[in-house]
């Protein structure tokens, strides 16, 4: 679960989107969303592949082992 929330933070990132555009996006405060990427929070399938369609890329993208990702 901790390599998904780091992908989605990282991911965001590297786009440039702060917290608080993401929770506009969802729908949710900027407190909510910032408890889904410290694990606080769990993310639901729903919520995932609303998370993946803001960062404009596939769910199976931010589920990949980080190791995986560097051997791509």
């Amino acid at each position: 679960m901790q390599h998904l929330i780091e992908s989605i933070r990282t991911t965001r990132e590297n786009l440039g989107y702060s917290q608080e555009y993401m929770a506009m996006k969802l729908g949710i405060g900027q407190n909510g969303y910032s408890k889904i990427e410290l694990g606080y929070t769990r993310i639901t399938v729903d919520r995932l592949f609303e998370i993946a369609k803001i960062l404009n890329t596939d769910i199976f993208v931010l589920l990949q082992h980080p190791q995986l990702k560097e051997a791509v």
